[in-house]
């Protein structure tokens, strides 16, 4: 009994070389694109972080006796403040 020509055509040397092109053309634009995308987050993060910067964050000084209070009244707090 003889099997029927179940083999898959193959590629010729041609049709391969052309092929493997086309996917390179693509891999090239897409890494592009992406380093695109790369730049503007970088830019992004940038800026977040300067506007982060110019934020008025005002620091407040506890004294030793509201340090105490504080201490008794939320004894977890305790070690974000010293």
């Amino acid at each position: 009994m003889k099997k029927s020509e179940s083999k898959s055509r193959k590629e010729t040397l041609e049709e391969e070389l052309k092929r493997l092109r086309k996917e390179n053309k693509t891999l090239k634009a897409s890494k592009a694109s992406l380093k695109t995308c790369k730049d503007k987050l970088k830019a992004e993060k940038k800026a977040l972080k300067a506007e982060l910067k110019k934020k008025d964050v005002t620091k407040t000084t506890l004294s030793k006796e509201q340090k105490e209070l504080l201490s008794t009244l939320f004894p977890d707090i305790d070690i974000r403040f010293w």
